[in-house]
């Protein structure tokens, strides 16, 4: 199956925590990254979720906000990389952040945006994205 998400990342589920209604899933990448994921109990059931069993994390461009500054945040992911390239647009731009160890997020924010945070090639930011924004899926 094809998606249009840009962010599709692939890792091993190292930790599972059930609720009544919702489970966070954390699952760490190739790089050794971590990404937290809120799915319900349901879908952690029906895609049989389990500690050590791999999976993909998907989340739009849209659902990814950036930060120069390691701020304090309600979301659970923060991923710190740097500018290895933009692409403008008339209104929005896309943003590519590298990871040291060779994650890659795609960000989509606008052309103000970009401006009011001065970002540009090579510059450290935080990609921040909400738990309940990442999707999990499995093969």
């Amino acid at each position: 199956m094809k998606i249009s998400a840009r962010n599709q990342i692939v890792g091993k589920v190292v930790e599972v925590k059930n609720g009544p209604v919702n489970s966070e899933v954390v699952v760490s990448t190739k790089s050794g990254d971590k990404i937290v994921s809120v799915v319900t109990l349901d879908a952690m059931n029906a895609l049989d979720l389990k500690v050590g069993g791999e999976a993909v994390c998907i989340f739009k461009a849209q659902s990814v906000l950036l930060a120069k500054a390691d701020i304090a945040v309600s979301a659970r992911n923060k991923i710190k990389g740097t500018v290895t390239e933009i692409k403008d647009g008339a209104v929005n731009c896309e943003v590519i952040i590298s990871t040291p160890a060779g994650l890659i997020v795609t960000a989509i924010v606008t052309e103000d945006a970009k401006k009011d945070l001065a970002l540009a090639k090579g510059d450290s930011v935080y990609a921040i994205i909400k738990a309940s924004s990442i999707l999990v899926g499995v093969n």
